[in-house]
């Protein structure tokens, strides 16, 4: 019998497959491990970038000027207490004071960090400087900017005025925006709830797209977020450190330098190492949250991430921890089981579903409008079983994702949903930050939907 097994926490998890399921690739990411040197690394990328000005010269022409570090949140697992070590040793050098210096989490709509929590995030070489998170639901704390094509640009005050931004944050793939990192930080992190909303609708057109590991000239939301981050560095500058990040969350290709042209330098590193290319799309596709399987709002990413090497009507088995809970997010209670849920969006479509939903919920028009079509589009080409253990012991419900305790009741259910025989199997193991770079159809085959 035909086994597989991924990370799952600290330890793996395995499953057991049936006879007939036949795994024709694992789709591991070709990332190397981050060099036992690379703060030494870092540090050289500092002094030396791919493009613009070392660190230390931005530094020394804003004596008294007011710099901004823009930092992750809690939804991404950089070592950032040992970055910020090497930052802060460039910043205190170049003689800024420590009142001159602020720190902004760049949380966008992420629920805020604790104190605790972002002492502990950030350590001990920033203790004493200011610190906080993006005010989405504050209209007062935002600047306009401008417009960038259908986005309305507004972003945090204090950011946008700032002499000096340093963009600190991981590169990966990104379900909406291609590849996060650069420019990103700023819009949607530091923006307002509206800017956010509107940025959040690019990336969701109202026919589905593989948006995951596009470049900037095919990616509508990059594009958009990118004329932001331009329109804010004409006052002022931004200066980017940027990572990959291995399998233990270290990182394994570090960039900095002008924020554009390193983003896509880390982006095209990270296209090469997380694409995986992929010919036959799968009957049976399943896909490890890992390593964004901290919560239901991360975890649910790994599957328009990788759900395009699934055919259409293929299973899609997801697997996460999701030990968070839901996070927040607010589960709207529904009816109808995950069979009728995904026939009604079937006969009807998503937008349909979409449309009528956010008529009926209006809140959901603002703060979930992208999740919820995102969602529908998903179920509506795919049954989708998603493997939890914390959320199914918590009694959550989500519309029509068919929640299971075990690996081994989800392939019960897919067999359920395929029939007896023969079924291609594609497993992503590590399905939070990995896509597929699927392979072009042969001359006269029909394009996958």
């Amino acid at each position: 019998m035909p086994e597989i097994s991924v990370p799952w926490g600290p330890d793996d998890l395995s499953i057991s497959l049936p006879e007939t399921w036949v795994v024709q690739q694992v789709a591991r990411p070709t990332l190397q491990p981050a060099p036992p040197d690379w703060r030494e690394r870092l540090a050289r990328a500092l002094n030396q970038p791919g493009t613009g000005l070392p660190l230390q010269k931005l530094l020394r022409a804003r004596p008294d000027g007011k710099i901004v570090l823009v930092v992750e949140d809690l939804t991404r697992h950089s070592p950032l207490a040992d970055i910020l070590e090497v930052v802060m040793r460039e910043i205190r050098h170049g003689g800024i004071d420590d009142d001159n210096i602020e720190i902004v989490f760049a949380t966008g709509m992420h629920p805020p960090l604790s104190d605790e929590q972002a002492a502990a995030k950030l350590g001990p070489a920033v203790e004493g400087i200011r610190r906080r998170c993006n005010p989405w639901n504050d209209k007062s704390a935002y600047a306009h900017v401008g417009r960038a094509g259908k986005v309305d640009v507004n972003v945090d005050r204090r950011v946008a005025e700032a002499d000096l931004r340093i963009l600190i944050s991981s590169v990966s793939p990104h379900l909406q925006a291609g590849f996060g990192g650069g420019y990103k930080m700023l819009l949607p992190g530091c923006a307002s709830l509206d800017t956010i909303r509107s940025l959040h609708r690019l990336g969701v057109g109202r026919v589905p797209r593989q948006l995951v590991g596009t470049d900037a000239e095919r990616n509508p939301m990059r594009s958009a977020i990118d004329a932001a981050g331009a329109m804010m560095d004409a006052c002022g500058r931004s200066f980017a450190v940027q990572y990959l990040l291995d399998d233990r969350d270290m990182p394994a290709f570090i960039a900095a330098g002008e924020p554009m042209p390193t983003q896509r330098m880390v982006a095209k590193q990270c296209s090469v190492t997380c694409g995986i290319v992929t010919s036959e799309p799968a009957d049976v596709l399943i896909t490890n949250a890992h390593p964004r399987d901290s919560d239901l709002w991360q975890a649910f990413k790994c599957i328009p991430n990788t759900r395009w090497a699934a055919r259409p009507n293929g299973v899609i088995i997801c697997l996460a921890r999701c030990e968070g809970g839901t996070e927040g997010m607010n589960v709207p209670r529904w009816p109808l089981s995950p069979f009728w849920v995904r026939r009604v969006v079937r006969a009807v479509g998503p937008n349909a579903v979409y449309s009528l939903l956010t008529r009926l919920v209006p809140s959901i028009a603002g703060d979930a409008a992208f999740f919820v079509r995102l969602a529908a589009q998903s179920i509506h080409r795919n049954p989708i079983l998603m493997v939890s253990p914390a959320l199914h012991a918590s009694g959550v419900k989500f519309p029509g994702l068919s929640l299971l305790p075990t690996g081994e009741d989800a392939v019960a259910a897919a067999q359920h949903l395929l029939g007896a025989g023969q079924q291609r199997v594609i497993v992503f193991p590590a399905g939070g930050t990995t896509f597929p770079a699927v392979s072009p159809p042969a001359a006269g085959a029909p394009r996958a939907t």
